[in-house]
């Protein structure tokens, strides 16, 4: 029996999706009180009751997180609550269950100065807030004696808000703005989920990467986008984010046995 932390969120959700059709059993959490059930157990990692999770999974994979950076900028006590120490307490509890714990990170634990950076790099010099709590939780989660550390570049799907936003306007005739000196490296949902699943399926421990092939400009992802629903590219408006030097997101792919 597997868990999902977090199984309201994107992550957690379709990967729950997934493992529902491959008739995986497991068990998925909820924040919300009133969903709670046997197969629905209710964490909350801003106020978390350990004393009550006893249950013996054979994997656990921590999907919940504080991922808004304007949050984990705006709030970095409470976020660091809920992304460093009270997933940390989860993550051990479960370890000393007997759990293979799977923790979703970022390439933000990396300072964006190389692409494709390599899982044998040291991390350091981490930009936001969100990936500097990443990063120290990493540093606990490998400390287990059963682990894995995945980390995601930006993962697409239909209903990622700033798509979702962008459709609106379209539809509505309206131009849309995309950074055109902002980079990211987009990676499907459905890769991060087989990902997710090849990994807890073999207890593989160590650290993994889940990439996009390329950083991208917003301006040329969004014109691309465009053009893939049938709108003209002159929709898409060039705007400048102005922040100092271009960021890279992309991981490279190798495997690398232990930090």
């Amino acid at each position: 029996m597997n868990l999902i932390v977090g199984g309201d969120s994107v992550i957690g959700s379709a990967l729950g999706m997934y493992w529902s059709a491959q008739g995986v059993a497991f068990h998925s959490s909820t924040r919300k009180k009133e969903l709670e059930s046997k197969v629905r157990p209710f964490i909350d990692l801003e106020n978390i009751d350990l004393e009550n999770l006893n249950y013996r999974y054979d994997s656990v994979v921590l999907c919940a997180a504080v991922s808004k950076l304007d949050e984990c900028e705006q709030n970095p006590k409470k976020t660091r609550i809920i992304n460093v120490y009270n997933t940390s307490k989860l993550a051990e509890r479960f370890s000393n269950l007997g759990a293979f714990v799977l923790f979703l990170s970022t390439n933000q634990v990396f300072d964006g100065t190389l692409p494709f950076r390599k899982i044998s790099d040291k991390r350091g010099g981490a930009v936001s807030e969100y990936g500097k709590q990443k990063s120290d939780a990493e540093d606990f989660i490998s400390s287990l004696n059963s682990y894995g550390i995945l980390r995601i570049t930006k993962v697409m799907h239909p209903e990622l808000s700033l798509l979702v936003k962008w459709r609106k306007s379209l539809e509505n005739k309206e131009q849309i703005s995309a950074f055109k000196d902002m980079y990211f490296s987009p990676v499907k949902i459905e890769k991060v989920i087989i990902e997710i699943d090849l990994i807890v399926k073999n207890r593989m421990i160590g650290i993994f990467h889940c990439s996009g092939g390329e950083d991208i400009s917003y301006y040329d992802f969004a014109s691309k986008y465009v053009k893939s629903l049938g709108y003209s590219e002159g929709l898409v408006n060039a705007v400048l984010c102005k922040k100092e030097g271009a960021r890279y997101t992309s991981l490279s792919s190798n495997y690398h046995k232990g930090l």
